[in-house]
């Protein structure tokens, strides 16, 4: 009877080990698991964006670019470069209620950069199939006023979402007058 006493005390206390194991690698493993990062909400204070005008360029006789341009000031005291780019989203802010919309393609024109307590001048650009008009005169106007209309009908303005740096930069819709300008040669 003894051997069935040492190997049922043998047995129990092999059991006990591997509970004991058990426990420390769970305990281990839960304090070494990342805790799911939370994502820091979206700063629009840091960056403003101030209309500064709108403009009509030609890109070939077959289509036009519509350009808003906009000054950016930054009120952090690091500066900020803003680069085209996947982590870079811009978005219509639709009236009334300001939902947001990407169903026309906007883009920044080009990659910016912005002083600490500065202002710099960038462009959003909205490409468009348009017939170039031949001559300048009433009717070119009024094909450029209809081009732009178009883009900024039922739109209160735009939004730019910089994902790398958790910044939303509101640009109001507040543009003065239109002016066409080509860069076709």
């Amino acid at each position: 009877m003894t051997s069935s006493w040492k190997k049922i005390a043998v047995t129990g206390l092999a059991a006990c080990a591997f509970l004991l194991l058990l426990t420390l690698v769970a305990a281990r493993s839960a304090r070494h698991a990342t805790p799911a990062q939370q994502t820091p909400p979206w700063n629009s204070q840091a960056i403003e964006g101030t209309p500064a005008g709108i403009r009509v360029q030609e890109i070939d006789p077959t289509h036009a670019a519509v350009i808003f341009l906009y000054d950016l000031d930054n009120k952090t005291d690091t500066d900020y470069h803003l680069a085209k780019g996947p982590n870079i989203v811009v978005m219509s802010r639709l009236k009334p209620g300001g939902t947001l919309s990407a169903d026309e393609p906007i883009t920044l024109d080009s990659a910016a950069f912005v002083p600490a307590r500065n202002r710099t001048r960038i462009a959003l650009k909205v490409s468009h199939l348009f017939n170039w008009p031949g001559q300048s005169g009433s009717y070119a106007e009024r094909q450029f006023n209809q081009l732009v209309t178009g883009d900024i009908n039922g739109v209160a303005g735009f939004v730019l979402f910089d994902q790398t740096n958790r910044y939303e930069i509101d640009f109001p819709a507040a543009w003065p007058e239109i002016h066409a300008s080509s860069s076709a040669p």
